[in-house]
């Protein structure tokens, strides 16, 4: 060590791997729910990293996936075909103007 860096041996060449090391801590940390410290993710073996990184996004994607599908059923079950505005309502709108008649200030 010089100059109290660590050396990085790349893992692939041509590729600089302390961001890619440094972002999967981060996100291992950050998206694992408080169940890793940083210094347990900096420690971990690549693999056990890579592993754990691929469950919580197959977790996130399944988690995704069940809210599309939740907003779908909402959105199916909205008719508006069948909604019923009140006459009142449609002719009040007809009747005004919510458009700003006041000109654009000069500059």
């Amino acid at each position: 060590m010089k100059g109290g860096t660590a050396i990085w041996y790349p893992l692939f060449p041509g590729i600089e791997y302390k961001p890619v090391f440094m972002t999967e801590c981060f996100e291992l940390v950050y998206h694992g729910g408080g169940g890793f410290s940083w210094s347990e993710v900096w420690n971990m073996p690549v693999l056990h990293r890579r592993f754990n990184i691929k469950k919580i996004n197959a977790h996130l994607e399944k988690l995704e996936q069940m809210r599309n599908e939740a907003n779908q059923v909402v959105t199916n079950k909205t008719d508006m075909s069948k909604v019923k505005i009140p006459k009142e309502v449609m002719e009040a709108s007809k009747q005004y103007s919510y458009a700003t008649t006041a000109s654009k200030p000069k500059k």
